[in-house]
């Protein structure tokens, strides 16, 4: 009990969406729809080495949506395809 006195009370964290990019695909095209992305504040994103989709990566641009993965051709549509399924998925 004496260890509970020390504890810091933490304060409740509100849940995001998250996006996740891959380095190598944000190199490909996907880093417009990144920097458009990383200003919001409803969405956490997370880029990674590499998220073993790699027969998506060489096709096209993607994101990987709250584990969702989601394609387009341009960064533009990404973005849009992104909205599209936090709307038709949201975490909350």
């Amino acid at each position: 009990m004496v260890f509970s006195l020390f504890k810091k009370k933490k304060e409740p964290q509100q849940l995001k969406n998250r996006v996740e990019f891959c380095i190598t695909n944000l190199a490909l095209g996907a880093a417009d729809a990144y920097d458009e992305l990383v200003e919001r504040e409803d969405i956490e994103i997370e880029e990674s080495g590499c998220t073993s989709h790699c027969e998506i990566c060489e096709q096209g641009i993607f994101a990987i949506v709250n584990g969702e993965v989601v394609t387009a051709d341009d960064a533009e549509t990404l973005v849009q395809a992104i909205d599209e399924e936090l709307k038709q998925n949201p975490l909350f």
